[in-house]
């Protein structure tokens, strides 16, 4: 179970993307503008924005969290698929940034595999309505 605070604490938080065009923010539950005019290949089922920091929601340090995201970034590389640079940005500054990708090409049930990979509580998937959503691992 997420506690209530946890949610709202993800729900309210910022991932900023930097994609080849500029940068832009994604929001869980707002469409995403930029997502929506990028064209889609057919087989492109969806984008998941996930982060190899910070496990469980527990702090971990610098060195470990930089471990993780080569990992998550050499594991995603080797599946050739893109991605475009993220962080997750507390908009009130209680929890320290966190980078990410935005994977493109990846179904929710692979992007939920991924997240409980890596022990995360939630991803941010986004399908083809270009609107971002959590999903709770």
């Amino acid at each position: 179970m997420i506690p209530p605070r946890l949610r709202r604490a993800f729900h309210s938080t910022h991932y900023r993307v930097q994609s080849p065009a500029g940068r832009f923010v994604l929001k869980a539950g707002r469409r995403c503008a930029v997502l929506a005019l990028r064209a889609r290949h057919p087989s492109e089922p969806g984008s998941v924005l996930v982060t190899a920091w910070n496990p469980g929601s527990r702090r971990r340090s610098l060195a470990a969290n930089r471990a993780a995201e080569r990992r998550l970034l050499q594991r995603v590389r080797a599946w050739g698929l893109k991605v475009w640079i993220a962080v997750a940005q507390d908009p009130k500054g209680l929890w320290p940034d966190e980078q990410g990708l935005l994977i493109f090409g990846v179904p929710q049930r692979l992007a939920a595999e991924l997240g409980h990979a890596l022990g995360q509580r939630a991803v941010l998937f986004i399908g083809a309505d270009s609107v971002p959503r959590l999903l709770w691992l």
